[in-house]
């Protein structure tokens, strides 16, 4: 079916997003893990307490996904023209 000549292609559009969720759902899942790896060990009350650097930097990560989800976001609907 071809476009209407006031339609653009939000092909790339999407995938773009699609790939930006998928991102975002890879690193809140390693963040997930990596917190309740922490709250055993924290619950455990283990005489070694873990370093929460790898935590910290799973919480950047998933800042810098959820940007990245608003921006595939945002860029979809100005594709569509759905933005005003």
């Amino acid at each position: 079916m071809p476009l209407r000549h006031d339609r653009e292609d939000t092909t790339a559009q999407e995938a773009a997003l699609r790939e930006a969720r998928d991102a975002a759902a890879t690193v809140l899942a390693e963040l997930a893990a990596e917190a309740k790896s922490l709250a055993k060990a924290y619950g455990a009350r283990s005489v070694r307490i873990p370093d929460g650097a790898a935590l910290a930097g799973l919480v950047d990560a998933a800042r810098r996904a959820e940007e990245a989800v608003d921006i595939a976001a945002h860029d979809l609907a100005t594709a569509r023209g759905e933005d005003g």
